[in-house]
């Protein structure tokens, strides 16, 4: 039976479904690409079996259990999660948000939460950066990383490392999500085998979707080798767990425990 496999389109991603379209790859196996937004609909419709959803939705609703091992994360600047403004960042007062990731539009109201002297308003707006910034005081870009001919004054925060600075953990972005009752141990042998594949292939990786998305090669590995961590360990968790603290705290999401994790390979 074909396992239906929903993956971000991001580069973020590639190390971790790049297996699937490879060569070596003999498991019998769809992937499919959609915004992260969209992804944790077809998971709840029973579209994929399994995605790599943004981790606010597996806090914010029940049922999904996380699978062992793999994640989107990282330990300080992320390079493709960022807030641009117009003013200093105590200053903000309005805010345009991507809201192609529910991550990290609340990763946003967690970091802006701390550091305004003021509680901004936010508006849904389109991945466009001038358009954003003609709204609103700031505007945050996710899943991008070509770099901005910014107007002068403009500022950019990476939230990644503001995250670090701010409660000294790691972020996790996504990890691969599924119905608590489909878990299993050959899934999670599955999705960290495609991840270590992947891992080790940073150069050819970084070499293609370079070619692919139109950015810097030095750019993509750097990403890749620099930006992105790709497991899930203990000080990962850690970081989950301060994150829904926060979105509690702001009233984001209901009081509830962490998710459950899947059996381990």
């Amino acid at each position: 039976m074909t396992l239906k496999i929903g993956s971000v389109p991001y580069l973020n991603a590639k190390p971790l479904v790049d297996y699937f379209h490879s060569a070596d790859c003999t498991e019998d196996v769809e992937v499919v690409y959609a915004v992260p937004s969209r992804l944790a609909k077809m998971l709840r419709n029973g579209e994929v079996d399994v995605a790599n959803c943004s981790i606010f939705e597996c806090l914010s609703a029940p049922g999904l259990s996380i699978v062992p091992g793999v994640s989107i994360s990282s330990h300080g600047p992320v390079m493709s999660v960022r807030l641009f403004s117009n003013v200093p960042i105590s200053e903000i007062r309005s805010v345009a948000l991507d809201t192609s990731s529910l991550t990290s539009s609340a990763l946003t109201r967690i970091v802006l939460n701390e550091r305004c002297k003021a509680e901004p308003t936010y508006v849904n707006c389109d991945p466009d950066l001038d358009k954003m910034l003609a709204i609103a005081d700031a505007g945050l870009i996710i899943g991008d990383l070509k770099l901005f001919d910014l107007q002068k004054g403009t500022t950019e925060y990476d939230l990644g490392e503001e995250w670090q600075n701010s409660v000294g953990l790691p972020f996790v972005y996504a990890a691969w999500q599924t119905p608590e009752i489909s878990a299993s141990h050959e899934m999670t042998f599955l999705l960290n085998k495609a991840m270590h594949w992947g891992t080790q292939r940073h150069e050819e990786l970084a070499l293609k979707w370079a070619e692919k998305m139109r950015l810097p090669y030095e750019r993509c590995l750097k990403y890749f080798r620099e930006a992105m961590v790709y497991g899930l360990d203990t000080s990962q968790v850690y970081g989950l767990n301060r994150y829904r603290q926060e979105c509690i705290a702001l009233g984001l999401i209901a009081d509830s425990p962490l998710p459950a994790f899947g059996p381990a390979e």
